[in-house]
């Protein structure tokens, strides 16, 4: 059991830090280990972590829903709280970290000034 949590805890070290998606413009802050990176505006309460940039507002990362290896399942709700997204990090290796969109995607990015839909997989690098 003990050899089970620390598999756990280790790969939600994993997924901690800052990314960048160039082609989003957008960065994700995570700290999946504990809730404590605070989020100005959201009601004084610590998060998980947020993503943020060219994006339909804010994504606040509120749940870990699941932790297999190097994958890890959250739930995202959008800073003004009528939209949710299921969403799946997966790291390829030590400084790429993929976000992919589970199930109905709400999530959407800007293109030419209009919201469009964003790709199901995008692909962030850790700030160093």
């Amino acid at each position: 059991m003990f050899v089970l949590v620390a598999a756990i805890g280790w790969a939600q070290e994993q997924f901690t830090g800052m990314w960048q998606c160039e082609s989003l413009n957008a960065s994700i802050v995570i700290n999946l280990v504990e809730k404590k990176i605070p989020l100005k505006d959201f009601e004084g309460e610590d998060t998980y972590g947020y993503v943020k940039g060219d994006l339909n507002g804010t994504w606040v990362i509120l749940k870990v829903k699941e932790v297999k290896g190097n994958k890890v399942v959250v739930r995202m709700v959008s800073d003004i709280g009528y939209d949710a997204q299921d969403v799946e990090f997966r790291l390829t290796d030590e400084t790429t970290m993929e976000m992919r969109l589970v199930g109905d995607q709400v999530m959407k990015t800007t293109e030419n000034g209009k919201y469009v839909k964003m790709p199901k997989v995008s692909v962030f690098k850790k700030n160093e």
